[in-house]
């Protein structure tokens, strides 16, 4: 610390300056005048050197004070921006009970084959799933999307799968602007005002710029089939996602066949249950 260093430096010109004459003519050498060379019993100038300390010093908290002051402004800066971005949206994990429903929730869209097939077990035994695909997806094949997302529920993902955190606040606002705008362009119709970050990242600035969107909800999940995995298999995956209960939101991807594969008998359990299969925004209670 600067101002410890500054207090012993004075501390020590303070004894210096009481001890006997620190410069004194002492018997000696002399000069070729005769006169006698002047020395001292420190064998250099202390106060020379006291002041040449203290000047260091100085310096030096000038210097840190600068740095204090530089650190106050930004952290002013970013305060403020803060205080102009809204109320943190709410992170939803899962639905009431009462519902009587769960959500079947599908990520990313980098196999869109498998995508298909889940979208058409769907449709065929008359269930929702909601997904959360990226734009860049929809942008290289927007009528294959089309098709695979008729009549599904659909919520923001962002356009990129970047992780949000660690992103600069207007790169986050236009992955979810241009995933919004992608998706209601390419199907004709809105999507969900709820985002789902990619892999599940957010802290209160992502969530503070999302409802500065209108996201008033980030969803995330109560139930992780691990799908995404290669090592998980079909059985694996229903038998993550059949330990749910009303209210869950279930993760999966459109990413492996064997999502695709498990869906079946995902179904079937629920169905012999009694419970339904709705879409994200009917399970969360909107």
């Amino acid at each position: 610390m600067v101002a410890p260093r500054l207090l012993v430096i004075a501390l020590i010109a303070l004894m210096l300056t009481s001890l006997a004459p620190a410069v004194a003519a002492q018997e000696g050498p002399t000069m070729g005048d005769g006169e006698p060379v002047e020395t001292t019993e420190f064998g250099f100038e202390p106060l020379e050197w006291v002041f040449e300390q203290l000047h260091v010093a100085l310096a030096e908290s000038i210097r840190a004070i600068h740095k204090i002051d530089k650190a106050q402004r930004r952290a002013a800066k970013r305060d403020e921006r803060r205080a102009d971005l809204p109320a943190p949206a709410r992170i939803v994990r899962s639905g009431p009970r009462s519902s009587g429903a769960v959500a079947l929730t599908f990520d990313d869209g980098y196999n869109a084959e498998a995508c298909a097939r889940i979208a058409n077990t769907l449709r065929r035994n008359d269930a929702k799933g909601t997904f959360f695909i990226n734009g860049n997806y929809l942008k290289a094949e927007p009528a294959k999307w089309k098709r695979i997302l008729a009549g599904m529920p659909v919520g923001n993902h962002t356009r990129s799968h970047h992780d949000l955190t660690g992103e600069p606040h207007p790169v986050v606002i236009k992955q979810i602007r241009e995933n919004e705008a992608l998706h209601e362009r390419i199907l004709g119709r809105p999507m969900l005002k709820v985002l789902r970050p990619p892999y599940g990242a957010y802290g209160e600035r992502v969530r503070r710029i999302a409802a500065q969107l209108g996201y008033d909800r980030i969803a995330l999940w109560s139930v992780d089939t691990h799908d995404w995995k290669p090592t998980t298999s079909a059985r694996a995956i229903v038998r993550r996602a059949t330990g749910a209960r009303p209210g869950s939101v279930i993760l999966m991807h459109c990413a492996r066949n064997a999502t695709a594969r498990a869906l079946p008998s995902i179904i079937r359990h629920y169905r012999a249950r009694g419970i339904e299969l709705a879409g994200l925004g009917k399970v969360l209670g909107s």
